[in-house]
C-alpha cells in the first residue's frame, strides 16, 4: 500500500513539477522574514468600545486612538514599501536598545501599555478632583543592559533587594545607593506568579551603582466610577495615553468635551498630566484624515512636524499641540 501511494506521489511530480516548484517558491518568498518592518498609515479606535467607566457619562463624539499599521518585512512587503508611497520601510535597529530581540521589543512596549494606560487614569481623575486609591505599584524590568551582571529578566517584577521590601521605584532606587560596584544583591521578583530568586553584580555609570536595567511603575488603581480596559493582543507602546486620560475625563466629567467631534490623537502621559513626544506621527496623522477626524491632537514636541505635514498634503483637519491633559481639555472646551 505504502509502495503504491509513493509511486503515485512521484508520478504526480514528474507531471506537475512545474506547479510544485513555483508553489515551494511563493511558501518561500512569504515565508523568510527580514529586520526590517513596514509602516503604513493605521485606522481609528473609538475608545469608547476600549475603556469601560462604570455609570459613567455618555459623549455625542469620540475619543480615538491612532496607530500605526505593522507588517513583518517579508520580500513581498519590502517591494510594495518602493512601489505604495504611504508605506515605509524600517530598519528594526532603529527601534531597539543594544542587541534587543524582535521579541523583547513587543515584551518592553506592552508594559509601557499598562503603565500608561493606568497613568492616565490618576492624570484624568486628579484633573476632575475625584479621589482614587493606588492599591500596589509593580516595579517591573522593560530592558536588561548588555553590561549588567544579573539573572534579573524583562517582565519581572523586584519584590525585595537583600531581604528589603520594594514597593515603588524610589525604594528601589535608595536601597540600590547603600551598596558598591561589584556587591552582589539578592533579588527577589515575581515571575510566572512565582517568586524567584535571582541576583546582580552592581555596576558604576556616571558616578552611581546601577543593576543594569530599565523599569516601570504598573500600578493597580480602586477608583468610584470604576474604570476597566480592554486591551487587545496585538496593541503596545505608550502613545495612547494621552486618549486615554481625555476619555476618562470626558466620561466621569459631565461637560462633553467632544461636541460631537470626532477626535483623534497621540502622546505619551505621566501621572501628573505631563504629555509627552511619540513616533510615527505621518502616519497617525494620515490614518485620522483617511478616516474623517475633525480633530488631531498632537504633543508639542511633534505639533511642527504635524503642521508641515497638514500643508504639504493639504489635509482638511484641525491640528491641536498640548503640553499637558490640562491644556488640551481647555482648548477643546
Amino acid at each position: 500500500m505504502i509502495k503504491k501511494v509513493m509511486n503515485y506521489i512521484k508520478e504526480d511530480f514528474k507531471r506537475n513539477y512545474r506547479f510544485y516548484l513555483i508553489l515551494v517558491f511563493i511558501l518561500v518568498l512569504f515565508s523568510i522574514r527580514f529586520d526590517y518592518n513596514v509602516y503604513s498609515p493605521g485606522a481609528l479606535d473609538d475608545l469608547t468600545d476600549r475603556i469601560n467607566v462604570e455609570n459613567g457619562y455618555k459623549s455625542s463624539g469620540s475619543f480615538n486612538l491612532t496607530y500605526v499599521t505593522s507588517r513583518m518585512g517579508t520580500i513581498p512587503n519590502i517591494i510594495l514599501s518602493y512601489i505604495i508611497p504611504s508605506w515605509d520601510l524600517i530598519d528594526l535597529d532603529d527601534l531597539r536598545i543594544e542587541n534587543e530581540k524582535e521579541s523583547e521589543i513587543e515584551d518592553r512596549n506592552k508594559i509601557y501599555l499598562r503603565e500608561t494606560s493606568y497613568d492616565a487614569v490618576i492624570a484624568a481623575f486628579d484633573e476632575a478632583s475625584i479621589e482614587y486609591n493606588v492599591d500596589n505599584i509593580k516595579v517591573t524590568v522593560t530592558y536588561v543592559f548588555d553590561i549588567a551582571d544579573t539573572n534579573i529578566k524583562v517582565g519581572d517584577i523586584i519584590k525585595s533587594v537583600n531581604g528589603k521590601t520594594i514597593n515603588n521605584y524610589e525604594e528601589l532606587s535608595n536601597e540600590v545607593s547603600k551598596y558598591n560596584e561589584n556587591d552582589k544583591l539578592k533579588i527577589n521578583v515575581l515571575r510566572d506568579d512565582k517568586i524567584i530568586e535571582c541576583y546582580s553584580v552592581l555596576k558604576k555609570e556616571d558616578g552611581r551603582v546601577i543593576i543594569g536595567v530599565t523599569l516601570a511603575e504598573i500600578k493597580d488603581i480602586s477608583t468610584n466610577p470604576k474604570v476597566d480596559f480592554i486591551f487587545k493582543d496585538n496593541e503596545s507602546g505608550s502613545s495612547r495615553g494621552l486618549m486615554c486620560a481625555l476619555e476618562i475625563y470626558n466620561r466621569i466629567t459631565e461637560f462633553d468635551l467632544t461636541k460631537g467631534r470626532v477626535i483623534a490623537g497621540t502622546g505619551t502621559i505621566d501621572e501628573n498630566g505631563v504629555v509627552g513626544p511619540i513616533g510615527g506621527v505621518k502616519y497617525k496623522l494620515a490614518g485620522a484624515v483617511k478616516n474623517k477626524a475633525d480633530i488631531f491632537i498632537v504633543p508639542t514636541e511633534n505639533y511642527e512636524e504635524a503642521m508641515k505635514l497638514k500643508k504639504e498634503n493639504n489635509y482638511d483637519i484641525e491640528i491641536i499641540e498640548t503640553d499637558t491633559l490640562h491644556n488640551v481639555i481647555e482648548k477643546l472646551k
